[in-house]
Protein backbone atom coordinates (compact mmCIF):
# COMPACT_ATOMS: atom_id res chain seq x y z
CA UNK A 1 0.00 0.00 0.00
CA UNK A 2 1.35 3.30 -0.71
CA UNK A 3 2.47 5.72 2.08
CA UNK A 4 -0.33 8.47 2.73
CA UNK A 5 0.88 11.60 4.35
CA UNK A 6 -2.50 12.41 5.11
CA UNK A 7 -2.95 9.61 7.68
CA UNK A 8 0.96 10.20 9.19
CA UNK A 9 0.93 11.22 12.84
CA UNK A 10 3.37 14.09 13.41
CA UNK A 11 5.20 13.66 16.77
CA UNK A 12 4.00 16.28 19.14
CA UNK A 13 5.65 19.92 19.33
CA UNK A 14 5.96 21.79 22.58
CA UNK A 15 7.84 24.95 21.97
CA UNK A 16 10.81 26.17 24.20
CA UNK A 17 9.57 28.61 26.70
CA UNK A 18 11.81 30.99 26.49
CA UNK A 19 11.93 30.96 22.70
CA UNK A 20 8.72 32.76 21.64
CA UNK A 21 8.32 34.04 18.38
CA UNK A 22 9.23 33.09 15.07
CA UNK A 23 12.28 35.41 15.15
CA UNK A 24 14.07 33.79 18.63
CA UNK A 25 12.88 30.14 17.08
CA UNK A 26 14.77 31.25 14.01
CA UNK A 27 17.80 32.94 15.66
CA UNK A 28 18.58 30.32 18.55
CA UNK A 29 19.91 26.90 16.96
CA UNK A 30 18.52 23.53 18.50
CA UNK A 31 20.60 21.22 20.52
CA UNK A 32 21.16 18.05 18.69
CA UNK A 33 18.85 14.60 19.84
CA UNK A 34 21.94 12.13 19.60
CA UNK A 35 24.61 13.05 21.97
CA UNK A 36 28.55 12.80 20.84
CA UNK A 37 29.05 8.94 22.85
CA UNK A 38 25.48 7.70 21.26
CA UNK A 39 27.09 9.06 17.86
CA UNK A 40 30.76 7.78 18.14
CA UNK A 41 28.97 4.29 19.02
CA UNK A 42 27.12 4.45 15.67
CA UNK A 43 29.37 6.06 13.36
CA UNK A 44 31.66 2.87 14.01
CA UNK A 45 29.61 1.10 11.76
CA UNK A 46 28.97 3.52 9.19
CA UNK A 47 30.66 3.45 5.48
CA UNK A 48 31.20 6.95 4.18
CA UNK A 49 32.72 7.75 0.63
CA UNK A 50 32.21 10.90 -2.12
CA UNK A 51 30.82 10.84 -5.65
CA UNK A 52 30.93 13.17 -8.27
CA UNK A 53 27.69 14.20 -10.06
CA UNK A 54 28.19 15.70 -13.34
CA UNK A 55 25.65 18.21 -14.30
CA UNK A 56 24.60 20.60 -16.55
CA UNK A 57 26.92 23.39 -17.88
CA UNK A 58 30.09 20.90 -17.15
CA UNK A 59 29.64 21.83 -13.50
CA UNK A 60 30.28 18.65 -10.85
CA UNK A 61 28.17 18.64 -7.95
CA UNK A 62 29.56 16.62 -4.75
CA UNK A 63 26.95 14.10 -2.81
CA UNK A 64 28.47 12.37 0.42
CA UNK A 65 27.27 9.21 0.80
CA UNK A 66 26.71 7.23 4.11
CA UNK A 67 25.63 3.87 4.57
CA UNK A 68 25.07 2.14 7.92
CA UNK A 69 26.67 -1.59 8.33
CA UNK A 70 22.79 -2.66 8.47
CA UNK A 71 22.02 -1.59 5.29
CA UNK A 72 24.41 -3.64 3.57
CA UNK A 73 22.09 -6.75 4.29
CA UNK A 74 18.83 -5.84 3.46
CA UNK A 75 18.54 -2.15 2.51
CA UNK A 76 15.59 -0.17 4.05
CA UNK A 77 15.55 2.72 2.08
CA UNK A 78 17.46 5.83 0.96
CA UNK A 79 17.60 9.79 2.00
CA UNK A 80 18.58 12.07 0.00
CA UNK A 81 18.98 15.53 1.93
CA UNK A 82 19.15 19.01 0.27
CA UNK A 83 20.35 22.41 2.03
CA UNK A 84 19.52 25.56 2.51
CA UNK A 85 20.62 28.91 0.78
CA UNK A 86 23.58 29.10 2.62
CA UNK A 87 24.22 25.46 3.68
CA UNK A 88 26.30 22.63 2.45
CA UNK A 89 26.70 19.05 3.58
CA UNK A 90 27.73 20.20 6.85
CA UNK A 91 25.25 22.60 8.49
CA UNK A 92 23.90 21.47 11.46
CA UNK A 93 20.37 20.19 10.25
CA UNK A 94 21.91 18.21 7.61
CA UNK A 95 24.13 16.38 9.66
CA UNK A 96 21.76 15.82 12.69
CA UNK A 97 19.25 14.45 10.03
CA UNK A 98 22.06 12.51 8.51
CA UNK A 99 22.64 10.94 12.11
CA UNK A 100 19.10 10.16 13.11
CA UNK A 101 18.16 8.20 10.06
CA UNK A 102 21.32 6.18 9.96
CA UNK A 103 20.16 5.03 13.29
CA UNK A 104 17.17 3.75 11.70
CA UNK A 105 19.24 1.87 9.16
CA UNK A 106 18.52 4.47 6.32
CA UNK A 107 21.19 5.13 4.02
CA UNK A 108 22.11 9.05 3.80
CA UNK A 109 23.16 11.45 0.62
CA UNK A 110 23.97 15.18 1.49
CA UNK A 111 24.61 16.77 -1.66
CA UNK A 112 26.64 19.80 -1.89
CA UNK A 113 24.39 22.42 -4.53
CA UNK A 114 26.75 24.32 -7.00
CA UNK A 115 28.90 26.84 -5.35
CA UNK A 116 28.43 25.27 -2.08
CA UNK A 117 30.57 23.20 0.05
CA UNK A 118 32.76 20.91 -1.13
CA UNK A 119 31.69 21.68 -4.90
CA UNK A 120 33.04 24.58 -4.55
CA UNK A 121 36.15 23.85 -6.84
CA UNK A 122 34.35 22.05 -9.81
CA UNK A 123 31.21 24.61 -10.46
CA UNK A 124 30.99 27.97 -12.40
CA UNK A 125 27.36 28.48 -11.76
CA UNK A 126 25.58 29.35 -8.44
CA UNK A 127 23.00 27.16 -6.81
CA UNK A 128 19.16 28.63 -7.02
CA UNK A 129 15.69 28.53 -6.10
CA UNK A 130 15.19 26.84 -9.57
CA UNK A 131 17.80 24.09 -9.96
CA UNK A 132 15.21 21.47 -9.29
CA UNK A 133 17.27 19.41 -12.78
CA UNK A 134 20.00 19.13 -9.91
CA UNK A 135 18.09 17.36 -7.54
CA UNK A 136 16.58 15.14 -10.21
CA UNK A 137 19.94 14.39 -11.59
CA UNK A 138 20.80 13.26 -7.66
CA UNK A 139 17.88 11.31 -7.52
CA UNK A 140 18.87 9.09 -10.92
CA UNK A 141 22.26 8.85 -9.34
CA UNK A 142 21.02 7.29 -6.01
CA UNK A 143 18.84 4.71 -8.06
CA UNK A 144 21.87 3.94 -9.37
CA UNK A 145 24.52 3.49 -6.72
CA UNK A 146 21.24 1.91 -4.55
CA UNK A 147 20.65 -0.96 -7.40
CA UNK A 148 17.74 -2.24 -5.27
CA UNK A 149 14.47 -1.54 -7.31
CA UNK A 150 12.49 -2.21 -4.29
CA UNK A 151 14.34 -0.10 -1.87
CA UNK A 152 12.68 3.30 -2.09
CA UNK A 153 14.00 6.58 -1.92
CA UNK A 154 13.00 9.39 -0.49
CA UNK A 155 14.43 13.38 -0.52
CA UNK A 156 14.36 16.41 2.46
CA UNK A 157 14.84 19.65 1.55
CA UNK A 158 15.38 22.27 3.69
CA UNK A 159 14.13 26.27 3.16
CA UNK A 160 15.83 26.55 -0.43
CA UNK A 161 16.50 22.75 -1.13
CA UNK A 162 12.69 22.30 -0.24
CA UNK A 163 11.60 24.96 -3.22
CA UNK A 164 14.15 22.79 -5.25
CA UNK A 165 12.90 19.82 -4.06
CA UNK A 166 9.06 20.41 -5.13
CA UNK A 167 9.63 22.35 -8.08
CA UNK A 168 11.49 19.13 -9.11
CA UNK A 169 8.31 16.77 -8.33
CA UNK A 170 5.65 19.21 -9.02
CA UNK A 171 7.35 19.72 -12.67
CA UNK A 172 7.11 16.11 -13.51
CA UNK A 173 4.00 15.88 -12.51
CA UNK A 174 2.86 18.08 -15.11
CA UNK A 175 4.72 16.57 -17.67
CA UNK A 176 6.84 19.43 -18.11
CA UNK A 177 10.02 17.12 -17.66
CA UNK A 178 10.65 14.10 -18.27
CA UNK A 179 9.72 11.18 -15.91
CA UNK A 180 13.22 9.68 -14.05
CA UNK A 181 13.37 6.08 -15.27
CA UNK A 182 12.87 5.36 -11.28
CA UNK A 183 10.45 7.84 -10.18
CA UNK A 184 8.74 5.13 -9.00
CA UNK A 185 10.82 4.27 -6.35
CA UNK A 186 10.51 7.92 -4.80
CA UNK A 187 8.72 9.71 -2.22
CA UNK A 188 7.68 10.20 0.39
CA UNK A 189 9.58 13.82 0.03
CA UNK A 190 9.65 16.54 3.15
CA UNK A 191 9.81 19.73 2.66
CA UNK A 192 10.69 22.22 5.71
CA UNK A 193 9.94 26.12 5.44
CA UNK A 194 10.25 26.13 1.26
CA UNK A 195 10.16 29.39 -0.18
CA UNK A 196 7.39 28.51 -2.78
CA UNK A 197 6.63 32.29 -3.83
CA UNK A 198 9.81 33.67 -4.43
CA UNK A 199 8.44 37.68 -5.09
CA UNK A 200 6.68 36.86 -2.02
CA UNK A 201 9.35 36.11 -0.21
CA UNK A 202 11.77 38.75 -1.83
CA UNK A 203 8.86 41.86 -0.80
CA UNK A 204 8.95 40.48 2.46
CA UNK A 205 12.94 40.57 2.91
CA UNK A 206 12.26 44.37 1.92
CA UNK A 207 10.72 45.10 5.52
CA UNK A 208 13.38 46.75 7.53
CA UNK A 209 12.49 44.99 10.55
CA UNK A 210 14.31 42.09 8.54
CA UNK A 211 17.46 43.93 7.57
CA UNK A 212 19.81 41.63 9.79
CA UNK A 213 18.37 38.83 7.92
CA UNK A 214 19.12 40.77 4.77
CA UNK A 215 22.98 41.37 5.93
CA UNK A 216 23.59 37.97 7.10
CA UNK A 217 22.29 36.09 3.42
CA UNK A 218 24.46 39.02 1.64
CA UNK A 219 27.66 38.18 3.83
CA UNK A 220 27.26 34.48 3.33
CA UNK A 221 26.73 34.85 -0.18
CA UNK A 222 28.97 37.64 -1.55
CA UNK A 223 31.38 35.22 0.16
CA UNK A 224 30.75 32.49 -2.27
CA UNK A 225 30.19 34.14 -5.11
CA UNK A 226 33.19 35.85 -5.03
CA UNK A 227 34.84 32.50 -5.11
CA UNK A 228 32.52 31.45 -7.89
CA UNK A 229 33.03 34.34 -10.12
CA UNK A 230 36.83 34.00 -9.75
CA UNK A 231 36.35 31.33 -12.55
CA UNK A 232 34.48 33.31 -14.60
CA UNK A 233 36.14 36.80 -15.32
CA UNK A 234 33.55 37.65 -18.14
CA UNK A 235 30.81 38.24 -14.47
CA UNK A 236 34.01 39.85 -12.53
CA UNK A 237 32.23 43.23 -12.76
CA UNK A 238 28.92 42.31 -11.45
CA UNK A 239 30.38 42.88 -7.55
CA UNK A 240 32.03 46.57 -8.42
CA UNK A 241 30.62 49.23 -6.59
CA UNK A 242 28.74 49.25 -3.24
CA UNK A 243 27.66 45.78 -1.78
CA UNK A 244 23.73 44.59 -2.01
CA UNK A 245 21.75 46.07 0.56
CA UNK A 246 18.95 43.68 0.00
CA UNK A 247 18.29 40.14 -0.90
CA UNK A 248 16.41 41.33 -3.62
CA UNK A 249 19.28 44.05 -4.85
CA UNK A 250 21.34 40.66 -4.60
CA UNK A 251 19.37 38.86 -6.88
CA UNK A 252 18.93 41.59 -9.61
CA UNK A 253 23.06 42.28 -8.95
CA UNK A 254 24.25 38.54 -8.92
CA UNK A 255 21.75 35.98 -8.97
CA UNK A 256 20.07 36.60 -11.88
CA UNK A 257 22.49 37.21 -14.24
CA UNK A 258 25.10 34.30 -12.90
CA UNK A 259 21.87 32.52 -13.50
CA UNK A 260 21.09 33.31 -16.85
CA UNK A 261 17.51 35.29 -15.80
CA UNK A 262 17.32 38.92 -17.58
CA UNK A 263 16.07 39.88 -14.08
CA UNK A 264 15.41 39.32 -10.72
CA UNK A 265 11.39 38.95 -11.70
CA UNK A 266 11.83 36.64 -14.03
CA UNK A 267 14.51 34.37 -11.68
CA UNK A 268 11.47 34.67 -9.28
CA UNK A 269 8.46 33.61 -11.56
CA UNK A 270 10.64 31.03 -13.34
CA UNK A 271 12.08 29.18 -9.92
CA UNK A 272 9.61 29.42 -7.86
CA UNK A 273 7.53 26.05 -6.96
CA UNK A 274 4.27 27.28 -6.13
CA UNK A 275 3.43 27.49 -10.07
CA UNK A 276 3.72 23.41 -10.20
CA UNK A 277 3.47 22.42 -6.99
CA UNK A 278 -0.45 21.30 -6.92
CA UNK A 279 1.14 18.65 -9.95
CA UNK A 280 3.10 16.60 -7.28
CA UNK A 281 2.14 13.21 -7.60
CA UNK A 282 4.52 11.43 -5.03
CA UNK A 283 3.62 11.42 -1.34
CA UNK A 284 4.65 14.58 -0.35
CA UNK A 285 4.57 16.52 3.34
CA UNK A 286 5.35 20.59 3.12
CA UNK A 287 5.69 22.07 6.66
CA UNK A 288 5.66 25.74 7.49
CA UNK A 289 5.11 27.82 10.25
CA UNK A 290 3.02 30.75 10.97
CA UNK A 291 5.49 32.84 12.55
CA UNK A 292 7.78 32.18 9.73
CA UNK A 293 9.45 35.39 9.79
CA UNK A 294 11.50 34.74 6.55
CA UNK A 295 8.36 32.52 4.36
CA UNK A 296 4.77 34.58 4.39
CA UNK A 297 2.34 31.64 5.36
CA UNK A 298 -0.10 33.13 3.21
CA UNK A 299 1.78 31.55 0.63
CA UNK A 300 0.25 27.94 1.52
CA UNK A 301 -3.12 28.85 2.47
CA UNK A 302 -4.48 29.60 -1.53
CA UNK A 303 -2.87 26.39 -2.48
CA UNK A 304 -3.64 24.13 0.40
CA UNK A 305 -7.20 23.00 -1.41
CA UNK A 306 -5.77 22.70 -3.96
CA UNK A 307 -2.81 20.21 -3.95
CA UNK A 308 -3.13 16.70 -5.40
CA UNK A 309 -4.43 13.90 -2.72
CA UNK A 310 -0.63 12.44 -2.30
CA UNK A 311 0.43 16.35 -1.02
CA UNK A 312 -0.36 18.10 2.73
CA UNK A 313 0.27 21.27 4.13
CA UNK A 314 0.97 20.85 8.02
CA UNK A 315 0.50 24.35 9.35
CA UNK A 316 2.54 24.50 12.65
CA UNK A 317 1.47 27.35 14.55
CA UNK A 318 4.99 28.39 15.77
CA UNK A 319 8.54 27.13 14.85
CA UNK A 320 10.47 29.94 12.96
CA UNK A 321 11.96 29.60 9.95
CA UNK A 322 13.32 25.47 10.37
CA UNK A 323 13.85 26.08 13.88
CA UNK A 324 11.44 24.30 15.58
CA UNK A 325 12.65 24.12 18.93
CA UNK A 326 11.51 22.19 21.49
CA UNK A 327 11.19 22.18 25.49
CA UNK A 328 14.15 20.52 25.55
CA UNK A 329 16.04 22.17 23.54
CA UNK A 330 15.89 20.03 20.80
CA UNK A 331 14.85 20.16 17.38
CA UNK A 332 10.98 19.22 16.25
CA UNK A 333 12.14 18.41 12.93
CA UNK A 334 14.93 15.86 13.76
CA UNK A 335 12.02 13.90 15.20
CA UNK A 336 9.61 14.49 12.36
CA UNK A 337 12.21 13.05 9.95
CA UNK A 338 13.30 10.15 11.75
CA UNK A 339 9.13 9.46 12.53
CA UNK A 340 8.40 9.81 8.50
CA UNK A 341 10.83 7.91 7.06
CA UNK A 342 10.35 4.95 10.28
CA UNK A 343 6.68 5.06 9.47
CA UNK A 344 6.75 4.78 5.26
CA UNK A 345 9.56 2.03 5.33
Amino acid sequence: MTFSVHRFEPPSFVPHRWRRGGHLQTLLAPRPTMSISEWQKLSSGVKSEKHRLPVSDNDTLILHDDTPESWMGTPRGSVLLLHGICGCHAADYMVRFKRRLLALGIRVFRLDMRGCGESVAFCRGITHAGRSEDVLAAIERIADLTGDQAAPIGAVGTSLGGNQLLRAAGRIGAGLDARPSHWDRVGPILAIAPPIDLQACSDRMESWSLRFYNHYFITQLLRRAKSTLQMREELGSLLDGRAPKTLREFDRRITAPMAGFPDERTYYAESSAHSVVEQIDVPALIVTAADDPLVPVDSFVALRDRMHESTRVLTMPTGGHHGYTQSDGTAWTDELVAKLYDSAW
